[in-house]
């Protein structure tokens, strides 16, 4: 990774309590990248819509759908083109 390039990282894994169940995922690699300036943190779900805490979700298929049975994929495709 070139100095000056920041990459997305989720930010549970930098120990923001954005995790479906409201915890993280803090992660010391993780860490590591943002005290050296590389990373910008987001949380996918968060800017797809869905709030903190959430149902958990997981993948079926080509869907993603929560406990209660409802299909949030939608949520989860969104993403702001311009952080792409």
């Amino acid at each position: 990774m070139k100095d000056n390039e920041k990459i997305l990282i989720s930010a549970c894994l930098a120990g923001v309590d954005c995790k479906y169940d409201g915890g993280n995922n803090e992660n010391e690699k993780i860490l590591e990248i943002i005290r050296k300036g590389n990373a910008i943190l987001v949380c996918p779900e968060q800017l797809g819509g869905l709030t903190t805490p959430r149902i958990g979700a997981k993948r079926k298929g080509d869907k993603v759908v929560n406990e209660e049975g409802e299909d949030v994929t939608k949520e989860f495709q969104k993403l702001p083109r311009n952080l792409i």
